[in-house]
Protein backbone atom coordinates (compact mmCIF):
# COMPACT_ATOMS: atom_id res chain seq x y z
CA UNK A 1 0.00 0.00 0.00
CA UNK A 2 1.14 3.51 -0.69
CA UNK A 3 1.40 6.74 1.29
CA UNK A 4 0.49 10.38 0.48
CA UNK A 5 2.91 12.96 1.46
CA UNK A 6 -0.14 14.18 4.22
CA UNK A 7 -0.65 10.76 5.25
CA UNK A 8 3.09 10.45 5.73
CA UNK A 9 2.80 13.82 8.13
CA UNK A 10 -0.08 12.71 10.08
CA UNK A 11 1.62 9.68 10.99
CA UNK A 12 4.51 11.38 12.16
CA UNK A 13 2.18 13.19 14.47
CA UNK A 14 2.38 16.60 12.74
CA UNK A 15 -0.21 19.10 14.07
CA UNK A 16 -3.20 20.73 12.23
CA UNK A 17 -0.71 23.70 12.68
CA UNK A 18 2.36 22.51 11.49
CA UNK A 19 1.00 20.11 8.68
CA UNK A 20 2.84 22.40 5.82
CA UNK A 21 5.95 22.82 7.25
CA UNK A 22 6.03 18.69 7.99
CA UNK A 23 4.89 17.92 4.55
CA UNK A 24 7.87 20.22 3.24
CA UNK A 25 10.56 18.61 5.39
CA UNK A 26 8.93 15.14 3.86
CA UNK A 27 9.15 16.62 -0.13
CA UNK A 28 12.75 17.83 1.14
CA UNK A 29 13.67 14.46 1.97
CA UNK A 30 12.33 12.63 -0.68
CA UNK A 31 14.20 14.64 -3.09
CA UNK A 32 17.33 14.12 -1.02
CA UNK A 33 17.00 10.45 -0.86
CA UNK A 34 15.71 10.23 -4.56
CA UNK A 35 12.90 8.29 -4.04
CA UNK A 36 10.43 7.57 -6.75
CA UNK A 37 6.75 9.12 -6.38
CA UNK A 38 4.24 7.29 -8.18
CA UNK A 39 1.12 9.02 -9.16
CA UNK A 40 -2.18 7.28 -7.88
CA UNK A 41 -5.48 9.50 -9.46
CA UNK A 42 -4.59 12.61 -8.92
CA UNK A 43 -2.16 12.09 -5.66
CA UNK A 44 1.44 10.84 -5.55
CA UNK A 45 2.29 8.09 -3.83
CA UNK A 46 5.38 7.02 -2.13
CA UNK A 47 5.58 3.00 -1.44
CA UNK A 48 5.30 2.17 2.65
CA UNK A 49 9.08 0.86 2.91
CA UNK A 50 10.16 4.29 1.17
CA UNK A 51 7.48 6.27 3.79
CA UNK A 52 8.86 4.28 6.71
CA UNK A 53 12.41 5.43 5.75
CA UNK A 54 11.07 8.80 5.38
CA UNK A 55 9.11 8.95 8.71
CA UNK A 56 12.60 6.71 10.43
CA UNK A 57 14.78 9.68 9.46
CA UNK A 58 12.77 12.82 10.05
CA UNK A 59 12.16 11.50 13.60
CA UNK A 60 15.90 10.87 13.84
CA UNK A 61 16.86 14.73 13.00
CA UNK A 62 13.40 15.31 14.75
CA UNK A 63 15.07 13.78 17.78
CA UNK A 64 18.02 15.18 17.25
CA UNK A 65 16.89 18.72 16.46
CA UNK A 66 15.06 18.01 20.18
CA UNK A 67 17.76 16.77 22.09
CA UNK A 68 20.13 20.17 20.62
CA UNK A 69 16.82 22.81 21.40
CA UNK A 70 17.24 20.46 24.66
CA UNK A 71 20.67 20.67 25.25
CA UNK A 72 20.62 24.75 24.12
CA UNK A 73 18.11 25.42 26.40
CA UNK A 74 19.54 23.61 29.47
CA UNK A 75 22.61 26.31 28.33
CA UNK A 76 20.43 28.51 28.37
CA UNK A 77 19.35 27.73 31.92
CA UNK A 78 22.14 27.63 33.38
CA UNK A 79 23.20 30.42 32.08
CA UNK A 80 20.21 32.48 33.35
CA UNK A 81 20.99 30.90 36.71
CA UNK A 82 24.76 32.20 36.23
CA UNK A 83 23.11 35.82 35.22
CA UNK A 84 20.36 35.20 38.54
CA UNK A 85 23.53 34.67 40.95
CA UNK A 86 25.88 37.40 39.25
CA UNK A 87 22.81 40.04 39.40
CA UNK A 88 22.00 38.59 42.76
CA UNK A 89 25.75 38.96 43.81
CA UNK A 90 25.11 42.35 42.31
CA UNK A 91 22.20 43.61 44.22
CA UNK A 92 24.16 42.23 47.32
CA UNK A 93 27.20 44.81 46.11
CA UNK A 94 24.63 47.29 45.46
CA UNK A 95 23.01 47.54 48.73
CA UNK A 96 26.56 47.28 50.28
CA UNK A 97 27.45 49.76 48.73
CA UNK A 98 23.95 52.12 49.30
CA UNK A 99 24.83 51.17 53.15
CA UNK A 100 28.49 52.72 52.77
CA UNK A 101 27.14 55.72 50.69
CA UNK A 102 24.27 56.20 53.56
CA UNK A 103 26.83 56.03 56.17
CA UNK A 104 29.53 58.17 54.23
CA UNK A 105 26.82 60.51 53.61
CA UNK A 106 25.06 60.64 57.01
CA UNK A 107 28.69 61.25 58.49
CA UNK A 108 28.99 64.36 56.24
CA UNK A 109 25.67 65.21 57.23
CA UNK A 110 26.81 65.45 60.54
CA UNK A 111 30.12 67.39 59.71
CA UNK A 112 28.30 70.22 57.90
CA UNK A 113 25.84 70.67 60.28
CA UNK A 114 28.61 70.67 62.92
CA UNK A 115 30.48 72.71 60.56
CA UNK A 116 27.56 75.10 60.45
CA UNK A 117 26.92 75.14 64.27
CA UNK A 118 30.85 76.53 64.03
CA UNK A 119 30.54 78.99 61.69
CA UNK A 120 27.10 80.43 63.49
CA UNK A 121 29.03 80.37 66.57
CA UNK A 122 32.11 82.83 64.82
CA UNK A 123 29.39 84.81 63.28
CA UNK A 124 27.81 85.38 66.55
CA UNK A 125 31.20 86.03 68.39
CA UNK A 126 31.87 88.53 65.09
CA UNK A 127 28.60 89.91 65.55
CA UNK A 128 29.49 90.59 69.41
CA UNK A 129 32.92 91.70 68.45
CA UNK A 130 31.63 94.04 66.17
CA UNK A 131 29.06 95.44 68.49
CA UNK A 132 31.97 96.12 71.37
CA UNK A 133 33.82 97.86 68.30
CA UNK A 134 31.31 100.13 67.65
CA UNK A 135 31.14 100.70 71.44
CA UNK A 136 34.43 101.63 71.54
CA UNK A 137 34.75 103.72 68.66
CA UNK A 138 31.64 105.61 70.07
CA UNK A 139 33.65 106.11 73.49
CA UNK A 140 36.64 106.93 71.67
CA UNK A 141 34.56 109.89 69.81
CA UNK A 142 33.06 110.38 73.01
CA UNK A 143 36.63 110.83 74.78
CA UNK A 144 38.02 112.45 71.68
CA UNK A 145 34.97 115.28 72.20
CA UNK A 146 35.61 115.43 75.89
CA UNK A 147 39.48 116.12 75.18
CA UNK A 148 38.43 118.65 72.30
CA UNK A 149 36.76 120.54 75.14
CA UNK A 150 38.89 120.45 77.94
CA UNK A 151 41.79 121.65 75.60
CA UNK A 152 39.97 124.12 74.54
CA UNK A 153 38.86 124.66 78.25
CA UNK A 154 42.34 124.47 79.00
CA UNK A 155 43.21 127.22 76.38
CA UNK A 156 40.69 128.97 77.55
CA UNK A 157 41.87 128.93 81.45
CA UNK A 158 45.50 129.97 80.26
CA UNK A 159 44.30 132.48 77.95
CA UNK A 160 42.77 134.02 81.42
CA UNK A 161 46.25 133.19 83.08
CA UNK A 162 47.54 135.40 80.45
CA UNK A 163 45.40 138.03 80.81
CA UNK A 164 45.69 137.76 84.54
CA UNK A 165 49.66 137.64 84.50
CA UNK A 166 49.56 140.81 82.05
CA UNK A 167 46.88 142.71 84.05
CA UNK A 168 49.29 141.52 87.25
CA UNK A 169 51.89 142.93 85.41
CA UNK A 170 50.50 146.13 84.16
CA UNK A 171 49.05 146.39 87.90
CA UNK A 172 52.93 145.57 89.59
CA UNK A 173 54.06 147.94 86.68
CA UNK A 174 51.45 150.73 88.16
CA UNK A 175 52.20 149.68 92.16
CA UNK A 176 56.16 149.71 90.78
CA UNK A 177 55.89 153.16 89.65
CA UNK A 178 53.57 154.41 92.55
CA UNK A 179 56.31 153.57 95.16
CA UNK A 180 58.88 154.69 92.86
CA UNK A 181 57.35 158.06 92.51
CA UNK A 182 57.82 161.22 93.99
CA UNK A 183 55.26 162.97 96.11
CA UNK A 184 54.69 165.00 93.86
CA UNK A 185 53.36 162.70 91.79
CA UNK A 186 51.87 161.08 94.52
CA UNK A 187 49.89 164.28 95.52
CA UNK A 188 48.79 164.79 91.65
CA UNK A 189 48.08 161.15 91.04
CA UNK A 190 50.16 161.49 87.15
CA UNK A 191 52.91 158.85 87.40
CA UNK A 192 53.84 159.03 84.19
Amino acid sequence: MSKTVREIALAMGASADDIIKEKQRIRDEIKRQNISVNKSGNKFVIDDDDAQKIIDVLQNKTNEEDSKANEEKEELLRKIEELESQNDKLKEDNRSKTEEVNRISSQKDEEIRRLNRKIEKYADDFKDLNDKQLQLNNQQQQLQARILEQTKQLKDSQQKLLDSAEKSSQLQDKVDKMENASLWQRITRKFE
